[in-house]
């Protein structure tokens, strides 16, 4: 007889709980309300039918509730719990996604990569073509480069510029011949002065520059015509007429004294030993 007591299957756990229940005479009902689940997943229970009830941390909490309800030892109700394998499939899955997910942070650093590099290129294109764009609008050292600017820009020059300059020669070539004292020229800065209320009632408005120092210069006027061009040397005064706004770039700004509409114009805020690009009139 002991015989076959020892060759009889061991209950197991779900079987074991099943009956600790039926002994006290507890619903399922009952256990489920305990628990927070449903009656089905209290007969998966007792069935050992775990795959279906979620992470193996909520089986083995829904176990020990139940232990509590039908006081059984937990440890040896344990003792005949088998967790439910993980599925080939599922281990593969994780496998799969962490692969994914490892892809995934090697190609986003991939492409950040790829970011800081094109920065890198981009500034550097950027460079250069600046450097390339400053030294190609640098003055002409050449002498004969300079005579045939001073030579261009003399011809756009105003005809009152002219006859100004033979109204000089002139008064220089009676000085020479004439007795000691003569009669001083006419003031120019009275012609200057009709000469701007005349251009004033035309709608054009005059830029005087007095060169202390050799510089270059280049004005465009509101309708893009290029009025001022070339190198002008130290002592050069250079009267040009136009329609304003102007867009001037100018060399040693700071040697050069500039008034507009005979209101005097100041450059102070420009920085030193740069190629000034400004308007006029001066915008804030």
């Amino acid at each position: 007889m002991s015989e076959e007591e020892n060759t009889q299957p061991q209950n197991t756990l779900g079987q074991t709980l099943a009956q600790a229940r039926a002994s006290r005479n507890i619903s399922v009902d009952f256990i489920a309300t305990q628990l927070k689940i449903t009656p089905q997943q209290i007969e998966r229970i007792e069935a050992d039918d775990y795959l279906t009830l979620g992470p193996e941390t909520f089986v083995r909490g829904y176990i020990k509730a139940y232990c509590r309800i039908v006081e059984l030892n937990q440890d040896e109700v344990f003792a005949l719990y088998v967790g439910h394998p993980v599925p080939e499939k599922s281990r593969r899955m994780k496998s799969f996604s962490r692969r994914t997910e490892k892809e995934a942070n090697d190609s986003r650093l991939m492409w950040v990569s790829y970011a800081i590099l094109a920065l890198v290129i981009g500034s550097s294109i950027f460079w250069w073509w600046q450097t390339t764009s400053s030294s190609e609008i640098t003055p002409p050292n050449n002498t004969a480069q300079t005579i045939e600017l001073t030579q261009a820009e003399s011809n756009d020059s105003a005809p009152e510029l002219e006859k100004l300059a033979d109204k000089l020669e002139n008064v220089e070539v009676e000085t020479a011949e004439s007795a000691p004292i003569v009669e001083p020229p006419v003031s120019d800065l009275s012609a200057d002065k009709a000469e701007n209320n005349s251009k004033a009632s035309d709608g054009l408005s005059t830029i005087v520059m007095n060169f202390r120092e050799e510089s270059w210069v280049e004005i465009f006027d509101a309708t893009s015509e290029r009025i001022a061009f070339g190198v002008k040397k130290a002592g050069y005064r250079m009267t040009v007429a136009g329609k304003a706004p102007f867009s001037v770039v100018l060399v040693k700004h700071h040697a050069v004294d500039v008034t507009l509409d005979g209101q005097p114009v100041d450059l102070s805020h420009l920085q030193k030993n740069r190629l000034a690009k400004f308007k006029l009139p001066l915008t804030e």
